[in-house]
């Protein structure tokens, strides 16, 4: 999914950033305003997850030769900041060829689909088929499916309890942790986007 794509698009980004530095690093914090703040503008400027990645790769690992604990987004921001101009740079009239299959990820998911995502074979194949077919389909009621699957998952209400826990009260919306649970999901068990 690229930024900004869907309803809570935002959100998706967001929450991808949060759960790389724990899954990758290990790295928890208290999400507050500014922390949010930080994140959204990286969305609003739609800087690729790749570039946010590399970053956070790079401050962590300069941090902690240092010793020196991380416990904000916004000491990320210069290095997302050096990135993101780099890619730029780089990234200016540079052709783009066109994959040769688009939907060959899509295939190659579903031919291998995890057992644990069996009862929604049916639903993704169709899924794929209108995509195929360049037909709009609504990803709710496929997302409604996942949830209420694994809405007893101990291990996703861990995480998601943390993940709100560490919010500021004012972004613990239920919004905010249905993109969280479906984000924990999609990466968990590498779901391909359905846009």
């Amino acid at each position: 999914m690229t930024v900004g794509e869907s309803a809570g698009g935002d959100y998706d980004y967001i929450i991808r950033m949060i759960q790389y530095l724990d899954r990758r690093h290990g790295i928890r914090f208290f999400i507050g305003s500014r922390d949010f703040d930080v994140l959204y503008r990286w969305w609003e400027k739609g800087i690729p997850d790749a570039v946010i990645r590399d970053a956070l790769d790079r401050v962590v690992e300069r941090n902690r030769r240092r010793g020196k604990p991380l416990r904000r987004f916004s000491a990320f921001s210069y290095e997302v900041r050096k990135s993101h101009r780099s890619f730029l740079a780089l990234d200016v009239g540079r052709a783009r060829p066109e994959p040769a299959d688009a939907h060959a990820g899509l295939e190659a998911f579903l031919e291998n689909l995890p057992p644990a995502l069996e009862f929604l074979r049916d639903d993704l194949s169709e899924r794929f088929q209108r995509l195929k077919r360049g037909e709009e389909a609504a990803s709710g009621p496929l997302e409604e499916k996942l949830l209420a699957r694994f809405s007893a998952d101990g291990e996703l209400n861990a995480k998601s309890a943390w993940f709100l826990k560490n919010l500021a009260p004012p972004l613990r919306r239920p919004e905010i942790e249905r993109r969280y649970r479906l984000n924990y999901l999609w990466g968990k068990y590498g779901i391909p986007s359905l846009d």
